[in-house]
């Protein structure tokens, strides 16, 4: 576990809480653009992990577009995450909706767009609080696309991550900016009361910096040499900051081995570890599921997606 919890949850988590973000596997899914099928492949690992038996809830954070409801043939959701954040419904609990699929409950997104997609300080902190009380064994958050300052802080704050990117070589560049923005974003919350420490990571942010920084290793040796308690923990952030990596609608050998690239240039520059999941074929039952709002169309017996996330699935109950 992170040894150091996000500054933004840290005030109101008790150690209790913090426990159970280990023992309730929450995991965010979220990389670069949209466009990638993220929402679809949160949605298959979810209908995937409660057919084995897990009780799954679904939380569509893509605050101010959500869709998971209507992936699931769901037209007008009775709670959202709007009624929590509006108070309400005093918890995420109260605002779980039950689907067709036996085991998984969703929070949808909700629909006042211009309130949502802007949440204040405090609101976002006492979702992060409450997501620890959520009744489940497995929560899937489906994140918002791109690198907002609302999407990096909820990926950086679950114990598990994912990317979904496609063989794209524009999600390439997204997936790994991705990356790279989020654990520089740790960095400036772990060290934000630290104004040496943190000059130097705003300014190794700069690819033309003039120390000329441009690894995460050369950013742990300039700060090692002002404080080597700071690197020391730098170094333990880094190794805690794991990720799993899927790269969706492959349609070739090459485009498989999209994820090594990730895999690659992330060790060397940013030194995080990747691990590259199953990749998921494209499947044109996808295109047919979101036309007839049926989710199950996912998991018929031998489509693509159905294969890969069993795999993908599997990967994460022994994670």
């Amino acid at each position: 576990m992170l040894s150091t919890e996000n500054n933004l949850a840290s005030s109101s988590l008790s150690a209790e809480g913090k426990e159970s973000i280990i023992a309730k596997k929450m995991w965010s899914i979220g990389g670069g653009k949209g466009g990638t099928g993220k929402s679809f492949v949160t949605l298959s690992l979810g209908i995937r992990l409660a057919k084995l038996g897990r009780k799954v809830v679904i939380i569509d954070a893509d605050l101010g577009g959500a869709n998971q409801h209507t992936l699931l043939g769901i037209r007008h959701p009775q709670y959202t995450l709007n009624d929590f954040i509006k108070r309400r419904s005093d918890t995420l609990n109260e605002v779980c909706i039950e689907t067709s699929i036996p085991n998984l409950k969703l929070i949808s997104g909700g629909d006042d767009i211009l309130y949502l997609s802007n949440p204040k300080f405090s609101q976002k902190a006492r979702m992060l609080k409450h997501l620890n009380k959520l009744e489940a064994d497995y929560i899937l958050l489906d994140l918002g696309a791109g690198s907002s300052f609302n999407v990096l802080d909820f990926f950086i704050y679950t114990e598990g991550k994912i990317v979904v990117l496609s063989p794209f070589p524009t999600s390439i560049q997204n997936a790994y900016g991705f990356l790279k923005t989020a654990l520089y974003r740790r960095f400036n919350r772990l060290f934000s009361k630290n104004e040496h420490v943190l000059s130097l990571v705003k300014e190794s942010m700069d690819p033309e910096n003039e120390k000329k920084i441009q690894s995460i290793i050369e950013l742990v040796a300039e700060i090692d040499k002002i404080d080597q308690e700071s690197a020391s923990l730098m170094v333990q952030e880094i190794e805690n900051f794991k990720i799993k990596l899927i790269v969706n609608m492959t349609k070739s050998e090459k485009d498989k081995k999209t994820g090594d690239i990730i895999k690659t240039v992330a060790d060397k520059y940013l030194g995080i570890t990747v691990d590259v999941l199953k990749p998921i074929d494209f499947d044109k039952q996808a295109e047919k599921s979101i036309l007839l709002t049926n989710p199950l169309l996912l998991h018929e017996k031998g489509s693509s997606i159905s294969i890969a996330t069993y795999e993908i699935a599997l990967a994460l109950l022994k994670a």
